[in-house]
């Protein structure tokens, strides 16, 4: 017989022994030694603390160390410019205050004496990637942000893992279904193939871009078609090797996203395979890939867009501009004035223009980082698979 756990005890014997365990039982645990240092969660401080001004206050335990550097994605470092320095507290605890930080999305770490940046051990939400996790936090503004949970019909995110016969190794990627995809019958939806950067995985644009809030927020606000988003991984190697060198044939992930990921996801979902319901677009590393996908493959994608990367001029410029005009619905370009890549960017809107070759270009405030990415999507889609 299987005894449920909450089944009283109706055997005095047993009940007898039970007694005689349990009181065995709590000297030896009251024996127990004190919590070590490095799990008693009272040394746990509060990090980051962010502020009703918009300062941020980070802190980290550790009394032993000699220096601790805040580090940051780009968003935080046009901020605070370079990496700062914590001042050790007492008991151990350093801490420093930045900002005020614009509203908006931010990773960073610590770099603990000459080390490499590490997450906050106080702060339990992170970015994953290749080289492995960073801390995130979000600074409110007055109004939700577009990547802010509502009260709306939420969409489904599906892991999906396949053999990749190109590569000889499994592969996995992410797959966002819109609300009501599971109980709209025999309904086929448009695609949008959106593309990682650079020592970010098929999981970023989720679990730290929340495209799927993004997706969700727009559909509730009529904003956007629905439609399917599929989020491949854009590297080759799983993790860093530096001693790895790259593929030889550049063109690799365009072929796996092509003879690999697209099969699959046609195959296990329902999606419109012409052209006209097709759509890529991605940031950084993902920005090239896909202005390089887009181009070399004009009759399968009728919607390119690049957010904060650019692509190989020399391909576009030799382009037929009436063609691109033509076969290109959308062809859509975003990057910060303080980032890096800004240059490349403004130089493909610059042939763009001298080309007469249709398409929009989005700069805006900021660097490279995800507080730009998450508000180029949320301009993308809505301009996809419009009637």
């Amino acid at each position: 017989m299987i005894r449920n756990a909450l089944t009283p005890l109706r055997s005095p014997r047993l009940r007898a022994l039970t007694t005689a365990f349990c009181l065995l039982w709590l000297p030896a645990m009251g024996q127990r030694g004190p919590t070590p240092f490095y799990e008693d969660t009272n040394n746990v401080p509060v990090s980051p603390e962010v502020h009703p001004d918009r300062t941020v206050t980070f802190r980290l335990f550790a009394p032993k160390a000699a220096e601790v550097l805040l580090m940051g994605s780009p968003g935080i470092l046009e901020v605070i410019k370079e990496p700062k320095a914590l001042q050790r507290g007492e008991k151990g605890v350093w801490s420093l205050t930045v900002g005020p930080l614009p509203p908006g999305f931010y990773t960073y770490g610590y770099a603990i004496d000459g080390g490499l940046r590490m997450p906050d051990p106080a702060n339990p939400n992170l970015e994953q990637r290749r080289w492995g996790p960073t801390s995130l936090f979000t600074v409110p503004g007055n109004e939700k942000a577009i990547f802010e949970e509502r009260p709306v019909p939420h969409g489904t995110i599906h892991i999906d893992t396949y053999d990749s016969k190109q590569l000889g190794m499994p592969r996995m990627f992410y797959v966002y279904t819109p609300p009501g995809y599971e109980t709209s019958g025999a309904r086929k939806y448009p695609v949008l193939y959106l593309l990682h950067g650079n020592g970010q995985i098929e999981a970023s644009w989720t679990w730290t871009g929340r495209a799927n809030v993004i997706m969700d927020n727009l559909l509730a606000d009529g904003k956007a078609q629905p439609m399917i988003v599929v989020m491949p991984y854009g590297h080759i190697p799983r993790e860093i090797k530096p001693d790895t060198p790259p593929p030889a044939d550049p063109l690799t992930i365009e072929k796996e996203l092509l003879t690999g990921v697209r099969p699959e996801v046609e195959k296990k979902y329902r999606v419109l395979t012409d052209r006209e319901h097709r759509a890529i677009g991605g940031l950084s590393m993902g920005a090239a890939q896909s202005l390089s996908i887009g181009l070399h493959h004009l009759d399968e994608f009728a919607y390119v867009a690049a957010f904060s990367g650019g692509g190989n001029r020399t391909e576009w410029d030799k382009a037929d501009p009436a063609v691109l005009n033509q076969k290109l619905k959308v062809l859509w370009l975003g990057c910060g004035a303080e980032d890096a890549a800004y240059s490349g960017v403004k130089a493909m809107d610059d042939l763009f223009t001298r080309k007469n070759v249709r398409h929009t270009f989005n700069p805006s405030g900021g660097g490279h980082s995800w507080p730009n990415w998450q508000v180029y999507l949320s301009k993308y889609a809505p301009l996809l698979f419009q009637k």
